[in-house]
């Protein structure tokens, strides 16, 4: 909005101040900083090199700025989709992100989905030195796939939720977990929002039990990984539900 109006050679103050004492006889999409130029000035015309670099020319530029202005002002969401990366957007996401489950739940999630959790075979990769062994079992290395649920201690722990949700035939494995409930309609039936809330639940308490292990020495056993995934999906579920499955929900979740 500042360069179409400084292009524009508003009447307004602060636009004739600019051409006066800024750009005088400079053409402004070139124009080069100045050592008198403020702060302020130096950064848009940074914003400007960048337009130039990705549009050519100040005819692009200017047309870009001119296809994300709405009712005269610049929509900074649209400029924005410009220029970022627009990647596939993966079939599970609306299963991981979804009123059923905690936010800081499905970001981690979907860092572990992606495979971006600080795992220390991901830290050794990127130059770390360190011993690698899962500090929940003690007996393998620590990757995401086997931290979930290949770990004996990750394994216990969700086979048990899933004798609570009395769900049989599953896999040790997050990523086909995640796939086999994405399709399941999670928003709509609360047994699948049920099953997501509680995987979601499970790999976060697990991460947070690793980390309290590593960082802070304490350690937790099975019982209390599962007593608290339990009373997290219980809250959850009670809180979004409709209230004519309420009863059900509590007679089926009571812990």
């Amino acid at each position: 909005m500042v360069t179409s109006e400084i292009e524009r050679h508003s009447a307004s103050s602060w636009v004739v101040w600019n051409y006066t004492y800024n750009i005088k006889r400079d053409e402004f999409w070139t124009m080069d900083v100045k050592p008198y130029h403020s702060e302020s000035w130096r950064s848009i015309l940074k914003v400007c090199g960048e337009l130039l670099e990705r549009t050519g020319n100040a005819a692009n530029a200017r047309a870009l700025l001119q296809s994300c202005i709405k009712h005269g002002k610049l929509q900074l969401s649209l400029l924005y989709d410009q220029f970022r990366q627009k990647g596939v957007k993966v079939r599970w996401v609306n299963a991981v992100w979804n009123r059923a489950v905690l936010p800081k739940h499905s970001f981690i999630v979907t860092l572990a989905m992606q495979s971006r959790l600080a795992t220390i075979d991901q830290l050794i990769h990127r130059g770390m030195y360190l011993i690698n062994r899962c500090i929940l079992c003690k007996a393998a290395l620590e990757t995401h796939q086997h931290l979930f649920f290949q770990c004996p201690y990750a394994a216990t722990a969700w086979q048990s939720l899933l004798l609570w949700m009395k769900i049989t035939g599953r896999t040790m494995d997050l990523r086909k977990e995640i796939n086999w409930i994405a399709g399941k309609h999670v928003r709509r039936h609360w047994k699948a929002r049920w099953f997501m809330s509680c995987l979601t639940a499970m790999v976060y308490s697990l991460w947070e039990e690793r980390n309290l292990r590593i960082f802070q020495g304490i350690e937790h056993d099975i019982p209390y990984i599962i007593r608290r995934v339990q009373y997290l999906v219980s809250v959850r579920l009670i809180h979004v539900t409709h209230f004519s499955h309420k009863d059900k929900i509590v007679e089926l979740l009571n812990v």
